[in-house]
């Protein structure tokens, strides 16, 4: 027994003195001396109160490690949420680096920081390339129809949220105007064309022009601020577009399919745009991009041209004030100078839908007619100093509040319509000049509208230009186009003249007269005499071009007509002689022209029988003295003896398919037989 208690005495003395070297070791806060402990190694027993006093340390250190903080490495600190991106078909989370405003900064950094906050800024920068890597090489890749439907429900969302509050999604804004510069054909398409109604419905109704230093340094309420930073995100991200759509339609026909439909899709946007934005910022430039996509040679091969011209014509039709018709009309010029003026003719037609110039009469200068009467002294009210200084400023306000309402006077509308008018001018003066075939009929057609509209310094050089082009012309024989080529000529010039009258100036018209005599047979064998390009009729199956100008409606036989009024009742050409010559040959013309025309050449030589009463005698050979003999195939009056002339005709019209023209051929020859009596 005594044997076992001393066994169980060493064993225990033997576990406290390892309890004790492993405190010792914990203690020194290293474990490189530990090692196997031998059997026999003993240390001296101590007391119990230095071995309470260990374990009641060991207790407090535990506990002070418990209660210090940990430093957690947490990669999300600091980070903001931002919008996920999309990268090989799988959503990634975006981490932003938060920005914090007025943060103060710490005093005390260390490198370790330092370092990892720049790690942490090149892995940032790192996947934010290698997203726009993959989101460029999905715009390049092929697009399935799953992910077109995908683009389309992104670009309708984006939309959604501009229309409803635009002022508040504008980064929304930007962000589809970025995507129309996308390289993937699909994206530029639908954002493009997706733009158009939401600039068609933010756009506000007036121009918004760029604030001055003293407007950014003034204080503003937040509405105002709010307002102001929303105009200019608008102005810059509207700027940005009409570019795009600028490089966009600057494509050949013959490019690639894919550029030429993209230059389409400009266009269509352009088009669609330039309705409701006429009046605000860069609408010279979307004007620019709308007259070039039509001065081109060959309109039918463009399939949104037609559309541009009617969009043009509607703008000219609209513009009361005239400063959209200045801008369009002197872009036009420049465009058509630096292609040479070969362009289609339906191009330059739009001129005459000019409507801004319907009530301008240059020769007439408005005077003012008030007159202020002075108003005595004893009869004038009196003001005092004050009040005189608060009238004044009244009229002052009253002026700022007129420019603040953009109200164009009548003198700013005069001058728009005196600058268009000079520009058309110049612009018909010199393709006149230059003889270009295919314009020759456009400007002529141009110039029987505006022609009384040309001042005394152009009249000259308009008269000389039309005189070369009928000298040039073989008046025996012509086309159905030249013959109306040389009548629009005609009734070009006396157009001119005629508003020159009050000059009191004369002017030889008699290569006109002469022209006009010459082609009353190539007219009067037209068979399209009383038809226009609008009028229905059957194409010629032998030929497959059908050639209709945009604006060419008067017809071969109301052009004859108005030549002919010219000549004898509007200008002084008219004489016995050619009156006679006229009526002869108006005659043997009559018995091929379709009725209507007949009918309106009766009533003329009824009007020119009462201006010249010795037509009557042609209508019978009695007690007449006649020298020579008339010759009906001179197409000089002079040399055709028309005295000597008898309208044998008459009687063969008095058998006329149509009663008005029975009736209108005896109600002359009844009117020749009183004369003969009285």
């Amino acid at each position: 027994m005594a044997r076992n208690r001393r066994n169980q005495a060493s064993i225990q003395e033997r576990t406290a003195n390892k309890r004790q070297q492993e405190d010792a070791i914990l203690a020194s806060g290293t474990f490189d001396d530990v090692g196997e402990i031998p059997a026999d190694f003993v240390v001296p027993s101590e007391p119990t109160s230095s071995r309470k006093k260990r374990s009641q340390s060991w207790d407090d250190e535990e506990q002070d490690y418990e209660l210090k903080p940990r430093s957690l490495n947490n990669p999300e600190e600091g980070m903001v949420e931002g919008l996920p991106i999309k990268i090989n078909g799988k959503v990634s989370r975006n981490l932003v680096k938060r920005q914090r405003k007025n943060e103060p900064k710490e005093e005390e950094m260390s490198d370790e920081e330092d370092e990892e906050e720049i790690e942490r800024a090149k892995a940032a920068a790192k996947a934010a390339a290698e997203a726009k890597k993959a989101e460029e090489e999905k715009e390049e890749g092929p697009m399935t129809e799953e992910k077109i439907l995908e683009l389309q429900e992104e670009i309708a969302d984006m939309v959604e949220k501009i229309m409803e509050n635009p002022e508040e999604n504008t980064n929304a804004l930007t962000r589809l105007v970025k995507m129309t510069q996308s390289k993937n054909p699909n994206t530029c398409k639908f954002s493009m064309l997706a733009l158009v109604p939401v600039f068609n419905s933010i756009i506000p109704g007036y121009r918004i022009r760029p604030l001055s230093d003293a407007e950014k340094k003034e204080k503003v309420t937040k509405e105002v601020a709010r307002l102001r930073i929303f105009e200019q995100n608008l102005v810059g991200n509207y700027r940005t577009y009409i570019e795009t759509l600028k490089n966009l339609s600057k494509v050949a026909n013959n490019e690639n399919p894919i550029k030429v439909a993209l230059g389409v899709n400009a266009m269509q946007a352009a088009n669609g745009i330039i309705s409701n934005a006429s009046h605000f910022n860069f609408r010279s430039d979307v004007f620019a991009i709308l007259v070039r996509r039509i001065c081109k040679p060959n309109l039918s091969v463009d399939p949104i041209a037609v559309t541009i011209i009617k969009t043009i014509e509607s703008l000219f039709t609209g513009d009361d004030e005239g400063a959209i018709s200045v801008e369009i009309v002197r872009i036009l010029s420049k465009v058509l100078k630096v292609r040479n003026y070969m362009i289609d003719e339906s191009a330059l037609n739009i001129l005459l839908s000019l409507d801004v110039l319907q009530d301008y009469d240059p020769n007439t200068k408005e005077e003012n007619t008030e007159v202020q009467m002075k108003i005595k002294k004893k009869d004038r009210v009196h003001l005092s100093k004050k009040q005189r200084k608060v009238r004044k400023e009244m009229k002052e306000i009253d002026e700022e509040m007129r420019k603040a309402e953009m109200v164009v006077s009548a003198e700013e509308r005069e001058k728009n319509q005196a600058e268009t008018l000079k520009l058309i001018l110049a612009l018909y003066l010199n393709i006149l000049k230059i003889g270009t075939p295919k314009l020759v009929g456009a400007v002529l057609e141009g110039l029987s509208k505006f022609g009384n509209m040309v001042n005394f310094d152009m009249l000259g050089d308009f008269l000389e230009v039309m005189k070369e082009i009928i000298i040039e012309a073989d008046l025996t024989e012509l086309d159905p186009a030249e013959v109306r080529k040389v009548l629009l000529c005609i009734v070009s010039a006396f157009s001119l003249v005629s508003n020159n009258r009050h000059m009191k100036i004369s002017v030889d018209l008699s290569t006109f007269v002469n022209a006009l005599y010459a082609i009353l047979f190539n007219v009067t064998l037209d068979a399209d005499i009383e038809l226009s390009y609008k009028s229905l009729r059957l194409a010629d199956p032998l030929n497959d071009e059908l050639v209709k100008p945009s604006v060419n409606v008067s017809t071969k036989a109301e052009l004859l007509l108005k030549a002919l009024d010219y000549t004898f009742f509007r200008t002084p050409s008219g004489t016995r002689e050619r009156a006679e010559a006229f009526t002869k040959r108006l005659y043997v013309c009559m018995t091929h022209t379709p009725e209507k025309t007949t009918v309106a050449l009766l009533k003329f030589i009824d009007k020119l029988m009462t201006k010249y009463p010795e037509i009557r005698g042609m209508y019978s050979t009695e007690d007449r003295i006649q020298n020579g003999s008339y010759h009906i195939t001179s197409d000089i009056i002079s040399r055709a003896n028309p005295s000597a002339a008898t309208l044998w005709e008459n009687s063969l019209l008095s058998k006329h398919y149509c009663p008005t023209v029975v009736k209108g051929v005896g109600s002359l020859a009844n009117r020749s037989k009183e004369s003969e009596k009285q």
